[in-house]
């Protein structure tokens, strides 16, 4: 079983959260941070499967900015990603693509 603390150092860990709390620091000099937060104590049950519902957000003195929504799993070492408005949801790996893409036609 999986804490949430773990869940969260298990968001953390990613690259992809790596990255984007490093470009935050820098591009605001230190006066944004990236954090993980709760969106809701609740599990959210996914094919039989309870996870924690977590976002990785860019945290400034004015207002957060959600960046993504995770759900990561309570037992196991599943994350999915959360689509905010279709609330639909996809793998890890998945979004990882759509990133990629998104990356490389942004250049």
């Amino acid at each position: 079983m999986r804490t949430r603390d773990q869940a969260i150092d298990a968001l953390l860990a990613l690259p992809e959260i790596k990255t984007w709390s490093d470009q935050i620091e820098k591009s605001s000099r230190g006066s944004a941070h990236g954090a993980v937060i709760e969106d809701d104590p609740a599990p959210r049950v996914v094919g039989g499967k309870p996870y924690y519902q977590l976002s990785f957000v860019e945290n400034r003195k004015q207002n957060v900015h959600r960046r993504a929504s995770f759900l990561v799993a309570r037992q196991g070492d599943d994350i999915l990603v959360e689509d905010a408005e279709t609330d639909a949801v996809q793998s890890l790996s998945e979004w990882r693509r759509g990133i990629r893409t998104l990356t490389l036609e942004s250049k």
